[in-house]
């Protein structure tokens, strides 16, 4: 019971790493969106010449900075939660709840992981590209994908977790 345990909390610490990583690497993407807007608009003002393509890559940095946040906050436990039930029916209760609550999310997750991999197949089946910059639009929205395929087994361990702590016997 004690190894199980400390495997459970070895794959948390573990998922926090590299979802705290990941993280990272989105704030650096917006840390460079940043960069170039403020160049753009240097350069807007102080030439009268806009840097070409900084609003193409705009709008695919956002999304995968974006993308990049969800694994960490799914596995943090950062999202909204109401917690009237453990209050009204008990600690256990509540527990159970949460294992719910988080099956419920790796199906939501796991659903939009889907569709931004439905959605990346039919741009590069298409051939999109950025309007100016003529960047090939389905790499990044393949790799949005991949970071959300991550938030669900992310979620996976979120959900294994929770429902381990559900099982758990309460101290005595």
């Amino acid at each position: 019971m004690a190894a199980r345990g400390a495997m459970l909390a070895r794959l948390e610490r573990i998922g926090l790493a590299v979802t705290r990583t990941l993280s990272i690497a989105g704030l650096v993407a917006l840390m460079a969106l940043a960069a170039l807007t403020l160049a753009d608009g240097l350069a807007r003002w102080l030439a009268n010449r806009p840097i070409e393509g900084v609003r193409d890559a705009g709008a695919f940095i956002i999304a995968v900075a974006i993308a990049c946040c969800i694994p960490v906050a799914l596995m943090e436990r950062a999202n909204i939660t109401v917690r009237i039930a453990a209050s009204a029916f008990g600690e256990r209760v509540g527990r159970v709840l949460d294992a719910f609550a988080a099956a419920a999310t790796w199906a939501v997750v796991a659903a939009m992981a889907w569709q931004f991999t439905v959605y990346a197949g039919k741009l590069a089946h298409a051939r999109e590209t950025t309007w100016i910059l003529k960047i090939p639009l389905a790499p990044f929205w393949y790799g949005v994908a991949a970071i959300l395929w991550l938030a669900v087994v992310v979620q996976a361990i979120v959900l294994l977790l929770d429902a381990a702590r559900a099982l758990r016997r309460p101290a005595a």
